[in-house]
């Protein structure tokens, strides 16, 4: 599953006494899974070093400056101190907890889903989350600050420089960019610019001191959000990761019609939370509501839905058929959540058992196995209301 997140940044002088940087917040629980969109291929925007700039990389962090700048960018860049990350349980700290928390898991996985051994599990793990989270870990937007002065920059958006991500807005005669900062780790990330303005007039000593102390504390500040940025996207990526092995290993086999389709959408998202909580530790109780919880006023409800009988997408207008699912997918969770609450953990694996013994032939008959199965009726949780 692919996410990225984007981050704003907040325009700095380098002049002013304190620099703030400003990200978008990732929630900390994933959204309710919708049918994504398919996006085509692109190719990623890459910087050119504008023409009187040079190239100045110092600690991993790079800026484009005139000759005369050189040297005090190059200062406030090996000031700048490490990022601060101490609140925060990064991606390479999660691989390390699952490693005491893994033979659990793994447990939990096999007699959950009723699978045979721990092979395809363990696999998983291996081969896909544990990279995922690595991935995330070491993932670096491509960042070039581009300290200059405002007037300078609309003359250079003027020649072209920078498009798209950058043009010259006639009307307000000054440059007109782009404020955020791709971030992703399922595609290759564009390059940001980031223009840090300064102001010529400010020349004497203290201007200049106080110029490399902002510019220090900007990539800082930048790197500390970046880092920030990752942390939050740990607890989606796991969740993300677990929902992709279950619906493709596990539900996609059965086969399940439309009408018996809620099982599985419930299912996925129902253990899928309960393994992010035990990789992640956020607790269980939060994923399950972010999964379920309904905006005021959205478009389709969750409780309008009949998921004995749903609609199928050629019978609702192209438009609906995303919100559709999603509601779909919300209420299905919570059935499932309550089915466990009524039935215990064992009602799924059993479950599963029954009908890969012997597939119900619609969804009138899934309701029955299941009740025969635990005890529990759901026909009364699946219909509209």
């Amino acid at each position: 599953m692919r996410r990225s997140i984007r981050v704003a940044f907040a325009v700095l002088a380098l002049s002013s006494a304190t620099t703030t940087l400003f990200f978008t917040r990732a929630s900390a629980a994933p959204d309710a899974p919708a049918v994504p969109p398919v996006k085509p291929a692109k190719t990623p925007f890459r910087m050119t070093v504008p023409t009187g700039y040079e190239k100045v990389t110092v600690a991993g962090h790079t800026a484009l400056c005139e000759p005369n700048d050189v040297a005090w960018v190059k200062q406030g860049l090996t000031d700048a101190k490490p990022a601060v990350t101490t609140n925060m349980v990064l991606p390479d700290a999660m691989v390390t907890g699952l490693k005491e928390k893994r033979e659990g898991l793994v447990k939990q996985m096999v007699a959950n889903l009723a699978l045979p051994d721990d092979k395809a599990v363990n696999e998983f793990l291996d081969n896909e989350l544990i990279p995922k989270l690595t991935k995330l870990q070491a993932a670096k937007p491509p960042i070039f600050f581009l300290v200059t002065t405002q007037e300078k920059l609309a003359d250079l958006t003027k020649t072209g420089w920078g498009e798209p991500k950058f043009h010259y807005n006639g009307v307000a005669k000054a440059a007109a960019y782009d404020q955020n900062i791709p971030f992703s780790i399922d595609e290759e990330m564009d390059d940001t610019v980031l223009p840090i303005f300064y102001s010529e007039k400010d020349k004497d000593k203290d201007a200049m001191e106080m110029r490399v102390k902002n510019f220090a504390q900007l990539a800082q500040n930048l790197d500390t959000n970046i880092a920030a940025n990752a942390a939050r996207q740990c607890n989606p990526v796991v969740f993300a990761a677990f929902l992709s092995f279950i619906q493709d290993k596990q539900i996609e086999p059965l086969k399940l019609r439309r009408d018996q389709s809620w099982l599985g959408m419930g299912v996925a998202n129902f253990l899928a939370a309960k393994y992010t909580s035990v990789v992640t530790g956020v607790p269980n109780a939060d994923l399950l509501r972010a999964l379920t919880s309904e905006e005021n006023l959205f478009p389709v409800s969750a409780r309008s839905i009949d998921l004995t009988n749903p609609l199928e997408e050629s019978a609702m207008k192209k438009e609906a058929a995303p919100y559709y699912a999603v509601s779909m997918q919300r209420k299905a969770t919570a059935v499932v959540a309550e089915w466990v609450h009524l039935s215990g953990e064992s009602a799924i694996p059993d479950t599963l058992k029954a009908i890969r013994a012997k597939m119900p032939k619609d969804g009138a008959a899934l309701v029955k196995v299941i009740q025969e199965t635990t005890t529990t009726d759901l026909a009364k949780y699946l219909v509209a209301q």
